[in-house]
């Protein structure tokens, strides 16, 4: 793994595909290579729940998807936890999304990379000028979803909830986010996640 990782000069997205494929993730901010361990199982669960609602509520001309490369700008990509982001320009194939394709990003914070999380990553999609993010915290026994309304160039609170998450913003979504930690027979109730994911 050393000698996959040498390297001179800053980092680009050429570059990354030359990384083993360790199930790390791996990011460029301004260059440099930021390399953090894979999530937890329980950060992906809560991520990917959040994807089974933003899926049924995202507009027609949009999708979702997990963990998909996010150039910001020629020196910066970033691995956002969960992507809305214009179909066609995920069925175009490219390496990466651009800012311009994107209507939400959704980081769930890991301990082992929570300053990322919360200061440095709301503010680099900011200045890329994705309009829209959602910060998950992961509690003990409860998730909270903080939504950051980017557009004015600084991250400003638009809305929190450890309960019930209703936005109209960037489209309308209700969110149980009480229930994201729940059995998935709870969560779900009369509808199956297979059924929310058709």
């Amino acid at each position: 793994m050393t000698e996959s990782l040498s390297h001179f000069g800053p980092w680009t997205t050429a570059d990354l595909a030359g990384l083993p494929d360790d199930g790390q993730r791996y990011e460029i901010i301004d260059g440099s290579l930021i390399v953090t361990p894979g999530p937890a199982p329980l950060h992906q669960l809560v991520a990917g729940r959040i994807s089974v609602f933003l899926r049924e509520s995202a507009p027609d001309a949009a999708d979702v998807i997990e963990a998909s490369n996010l150039q910001l700008s020629t020196g910066r990509l970033l691995i956002p936890d969960v992507v809305v982001a214009e179909s066609a320009a995920i069925f175009a194939r490219s390496v990466a999304l651009e800012p311009a394709d994107v209507y939400l990003v959704v980081e769930v914070v890991s301990p082992s990379n929570a300053a990322m999380d919360r200061i440095f990553k709301p503010q680099l999609y900011a200045t890329a000028g994705i309009q829209w993010m959602w910060r998950v915290e992961l509690g003990a026994d409860s998730v909270e979803i903080v939504v950051l309304d980017l557009r004015s160039g600084s991250p400003v609170v638009h809305a929190r909830s450890s309960d019930v998450l209703q936005v109209d913003v960037p489209f309308s979504v209700e969110i149980p986010v009480a229930r994201l930690l729940a059995s998935r027979a709870a969560l779900w109730g009369d509808h199956s996640a297979a059924d929310l994911e058709g």
